[in-house]
């Protein structure tokens, strides 16, 4: 695998004292965004998921660049990210907050124009009761617990309070989240739909969103008025039939900062816990659990030098890794230069994190502030 010239350029004028980057396409998620749209009938609107900082890809360049491209519609989960997102958005752009409210927290979300998504009858009045405090209608959108038992209004809790929220509140749509939407076939996802079904009834047949994105994967009749996708924006899905739908966005790198060489039998990091079979060459690169890679990937995933694809061997510490560049011609073994933790489009995020055995966005999310984040395309 060889390395993308432009990423090339990127990392040979990142300052010397960084030690790990993140590259991230912005073209590539306008991309995906648009192949989005392109797969659904023109009553669907597509709403950008920007929470948890865009998955960890920096939520304020994405949600830009999503606008850009017409997006008009945003989801995040707290207050404080949709304040993030309404200074850089125009009034037009809807911010709805997935987490809704709390007592005290109802001038915030008028002032910066945040809809809070109603979870539960105890939200509801107090949405409700600032309605009448503002004296004027206030925009709303209801969840209701379809199987999922983490946020939502419960089918009961909803037809107390359907006709409550339907007089006194501007209703956008009712919404509901998939449990099982990457698990091809699971019976959950058909139970879910004919709940939120009854659940639309209860409300009065208002608009409808049910699926993020691998709810979009099941069928047009799971898509609605609204679809929500997070992670097929970032480039994955997560679901296995459906690996390499979108582009990738995100490529990790770290700088060299020790080559070591070992006999058989000296060890690496704490513990001991790798011993070496045979003389051996070693790289150890600026990235550790500190910067979000969790010890507990220890002896997994690889990383690519010279042409080489070289495991990660012992344990991750705070600041650093190891990784075995035996096989790595001498020409590539210099301190400062760069290790590639993936390699797009062949080794991307999602290959990396399924061979990590977790989920590609638990690892960008955790990437923090010392994993400085570069861009590629008009933000």
């Amino acid at each position: 695998m060889v390395m993308n010239k432009e990423i090339a350029d990127i990392l040979d004028k990142t300052a010397p004292h960084i030690l790990a980057v993140s590259v991230i396409n912005l073209d590539n998620v306008a991309k995906n965004y648009a192949q989005i749209k392109a797969g659904l009938t023109e009553k669907t609107q597509v709403a950008g998921v920007i929470k948890a900082n865009s998955y960890g890809f920096g939520a304020v360049p994405v949600a830009k660049r999503l606008y850009k491209e017409g997006c008009r519609m945003f989801f995040v989960a707290t207050i404080e990210e949709g304040i993030e997102a309404r200074n850089v958005l125009a009034n037009d752009a809807q911010i709805f907050v997935l987490s809704g409210l709390l007592a005290g927290t109802e001038d915030t979300l008028t002032n910066y124009e945040l809809t809070p998504v109603l979870n539960n009858p105890y939200q509801a009045d107090l949405w409700i009761a600032h309605e009448t405090k503002v004296g004027k209608k206030l925009d709303t959108v209801v969840h209701v617990d379809t199987g999922m038992f983490r946020n939502g209004f419960s089918q009961e809790d909803a037809e107390l309070y359907s006709k409550k929220i339907t007089q006194n509140l501007n209703l956008n749509f009712v919404m509901s989240h998939l449990a099982c939407a990457d698990i091809l076939g699971h019976p959950m996802n058909k139970i879910q739909l004919e709940k939120f079904r009854t659940a639309l009834k209860t409300f009065g047949n208002p608009k409808g969103s049910l699926s993020a994105t691998n709810g979009m994967f099941l069928g047009s009749e799971y898509d609605f008025d609204v679809v929500r996708p997070g992670k097929s924006l970032y480039g994955f899905s997560i679901r296995k039939d459906k690996i390499g739908s979108f582009l990738p966005v995100m490529d990790v790198y770290a700088r060299i900062v020790q080559i070591n060489k070992l006999k058989a039998g000296d060890t690496i990091g704490y513990g001991a816990t790798f011993v070496a079979e045979h003389d051996m060459t070693t790289v150890t690169i600026g990235i550790g659990y500190a910067d979000g890679f969790m010890r507990k990937f220890a002896g997994y995933g690889h990383g690519f030098l010279g042409g080489k694809r070289i495991p990660i061997v012992g344990r991750i510490s705070m600041d650093y890794m190891t990784l075995d560049a035996s096989e790595v011609d001498t020409q590539y073994l210099k301190m400062g230069d760069w290790v590639a933790l993936t390699q797009s489009p062949d080794y991307t995020l999602e290959k990396w994190a399924l061979e990590l055995n977790t989920l590609p966005h638990e690892v960008a999310c955790r990437f923090g502030p010392r994993v400085k984040k570069v861009y590629i395309g008009e933000v």
